[in-house]
């Protein structure tokens, strides 16, 4: 389990970060986090779905990156297998807290991608004076967009629910076995209801730059047959798949 620790330019000005093009951290992940600024450059490579936790009758944003049965299938053994990457997996081991809107920089102290020695192609956080390096400069900006995306996802999934927008999304995997599954938990945009919206809110929602991401989400279900085709080298891959929502 991943230890946060807020960064510090003189307790960790020695610390150095190593690249992982695989982001093998994310090797067991199936959904992971998105926000609304992600949408764009995610809904060609990834499907974009809304997840629903109960406990605290709160909705996400979220990309499908695999399943339990293979994990995360973009996630191979030597490269990363899409044109994007969620920023939240792009930022690890980073991470961040907001208080009183200031932003902190965490970071976790076990992961295996921190380092003390620059020889092992690491790259230094800090400079000489203590300013952060180029490579930590990076991460604050991805750290910084995931922030403000994260509001913005919140603030866009509470539109798409006052308008009632949001459906159920059912998934059935079909396994080279024969055998089914259906996957369920996830919600996606209700197409029916979405058309039958009046001239007004549709202006509105084009205005805010809501449809642009309402369509990107729709198209980006597409990507389901890509996280099929990912499947094709496991045991017992997927052949097919279908998609229903319901109310």
């Amino acid at each position: 389990m991943s230890s946060y620790t807020p960064l510090d330019n003189q307790a960790h000005r020695n610390l150095c970060i190593k690249a992982d093009k695989r982001f093998s951290h994310s090797a067991e992940f199936n959904l992971v986090s998105l926000g609304f600024n992600e949408i764009a450059s995610i809904s060609g490579c990834m499907p974009i779905v809304v997840t629903a936790n109960d406990a605290n009758h709160s909705h996400t944003l979220a990309a499908v990156v695999g399943w339990p049965e293979f994990g995360n299938v973009y996630c191979s053994d030597t490269e990363w297998m899409g044109h994007a990457v969620p920023l939240s997996i792009q930022s690890y081991p980073f991470n961040y807290a907001v208080e009183q809107d200031k932003l902190t920089v965490l970071f976790d102290e076990d992961s295996p991608l921190i380092s003390n020695n620059s020889s092992e192609g690491a790259s230094a956080l800090f400079a000489s004076d203590g300013s952060p390096s180029a490579s930590l400069k990076q991460y604050q900006s991805m750290l910084s967009n995931l922030a403000s995306g994260s509001q913005q996802a919140s603030a866009f999934i509470q539109a798409l629910t006052d308008l009632e927008l949001l459906s159920n999304l059912s998934i059935t995997l079909h396994f080279e076995n024969g055998e089914p599954r259906e996957s369920t938990g996830l919600m996606t945009i209700n197409e029916d209801k979405l058309v039958q919206l009046n001239a007004d809110i549709i202006h509105q929602l084009h205005t805010q730059g809501l449809l642009v991401a309402i369509n990107a989400m729709m198209l980006s279900l597409r990507q389901y047959n890509r996280l099929v085709q990912l499947t094709k080298n496991a045991n017992n891959p997927v052949v097919k798949i279908g998609l229903k929502t319901t109310n």
